[in-house]
């Protein structure tokens, strides 16, 4: 650490800001930023969060959007298919010293809908807090990771802490639905470091790997009417109701004597999760037609762990879907069709003996975090886009919570002081 920081007890240092920490995790909240792809209406948080920025000194700010990152439209990682109309990215950078170490914090600010409502606790963008708890769409995933790293710049800028290296904290548009655009988009555009930290809620868990994971969608066409004039008729959800019934076992034949070697994954029970999250036959609308309907689809996400590829997901989601149909073929009279709805997500790890995981676990437990677990993040994120394409290390850290995608969506409080602690910490000690 420099020794012109000495005289600062970051404990007490960052309690000072306490109030203004949590008030602006709560404000993120209370702007939505809902991703509904191909759209995103992350526009007004992000003009939000620039605004802040901007009052902290010496801090250089980068509001773009991602279709401006030069090559990005031929990049291997690019997603065609997203409207980025008023979807800018902001990053803001504070350099200081010789700079040879750097470290970005990289989080999205896109959320997914307020949906499912009605929430117990109110207005899905209250930004509330009640015992402990900061309620609020994004608010666990990830705004109030986003506004620790944020408040980590002010701190730094206000006390006058000192360090030798770059510090970049971002928030970027469209992570969710498998977007990814706007991480490859800020990596273009030259904003990079050494490692990466990505505050997703890892419930302080310090993550070195990341699952991948792909969706896909199920569907197949049917007959419509009702066969009441002797017309022949098919219907498609018995079918896709078989299939998607098997979901269930395909989860536990996926994880049946899986190895994950040398892998943080080693150990953990059933580290394949399979996610069957909508199912659509037929006329949804108030007083719709009875009858049988001419289409029926599902969609289901697959996790994957490092190691395992695209064609090797694909293969063994298709082999399943074969195997049921030529068993059942009475209830099949087209066959299913299988595409990828969205990207897939890469699965990455990085060794643990990083120097990066090293200090952050000390830095955890210099604030009470006695026995920091290493391991794996239970889901897949962007962590990927650094990782496989612009050879950074990515890790994932960030806090507890709950309801993430769901209602009564929460951040636990004390861990966005925690981590703005720990973040601090970590730049100090990193960036020397």
């Amino acid at each position: 650490m420099d020794r012109r920081n000495q005289e600062y007890d970051l404990n007490k240092c960052v309690e000072e800001y306490r109030d203004e920490i949590i008030e602006l995790a709560a404000q993120l909240v209370r702007i939505p930023s809902e991703n509904i792809a191909p759209n995103g209406f992350e526009k007004a948080c992000q003009e939000y969060l620039c605004g802040y920025l901007k009052a902290i000194p010496g801090i250089e700010l980068d509001c773009f959007n991602p279709m401006d990152a030069e090559g990005i439209e031929t990049h291997p990682a690019y997603r065609a298919g997203r409207n980025y109309a008023d979807r800018p990215n902001v990053v803001a950078t504070k350099r200081d010293g010789d700079q040879k170490r750097s470290v970005i914090f990289s989080s999205h600010v896109d959320t997914v809908t307020k949906n499912p409502v009605p929430w117990q606790t109110g207005d899905p963008f209250s930004g509330k807090v009640v015992d402990g708890k900061l309620y609020g769409r994004g608010s666990f995933d990830m705004k109030g990771g986003l506004a620790a790293t944020v408040m980590c710049l002010k701190i730094i800028a206000e006390k006058g802490l000192r360090f030798n290296g770059k510090v970049i904290v971002e928030s970027i548009v469209d992570e969710e639905n498998g977007g990814s655009n706007g991480t490859l988009a800020a990596r273009l555009r030259g904003h990079n470091a050494d490692v990466a930290i990505i505050p997703e809620p890892s419930l302080l868990d310090i993550c070195c790997a990341c699952k991948g994971g792909k969706q896909y969608k199920v569907s197949m066409g049917g007959t419509a009417g009702t066969g009441y004039g002797g017309e022949q008729v098919s219907n498609p959800v018995y079918g896709l109701g078989l299939l998607a019934a098997s979901i269930a076992q395909f989860e536990k034949n996926i994880n049946k004597d899986i190895r994950c070697e040398g892998s943080v994954y080693d150990g953990e029970v059933n580290p394949r999760t399979v996610i069957l999250d909508k199912f659509q036959a037929g006329d949804l609308e108030p007083g719709g037609n009875i009858g049988i309907p001419d289409q029926a689809w599902f969609t289901v996400f697959i996790n994957t762990l490092p190691g395992f590829t695209e064609e090797m997901t694909d293969r063994e989601f298709n082999d399943f879907i074969d195997d049921i149909v030529d068993k059942n073929k009475a209830l099949f009279p087209q066959n299913p069709q299988v595409t990828g709805n969205l990207r897939y997500l890469c699965p990455i790890e990085m060794d643990r003996d990083h120097q990066s995981i090293h200090a952050l676990v000390k830095a955890s437990k210099e604030f009470g975090l006695n026995n920091p677990a290493v391991t794996g993040a239970k889901f897949a994120c962007d962590g990927y886009i650094f990782d496989q394409y612009f050879h950074t290390p990515a890790v994932v850290f960030g806090p507890r919570g709950g309801n993430a995608h769901a209602q009564d969506e929460y951040v636990l409080v004390e861990d966005l002081i925690l981590l703005t602690k720990i973040y601090l910490r970590f730049i100090l000690d990193w960036c020397r």
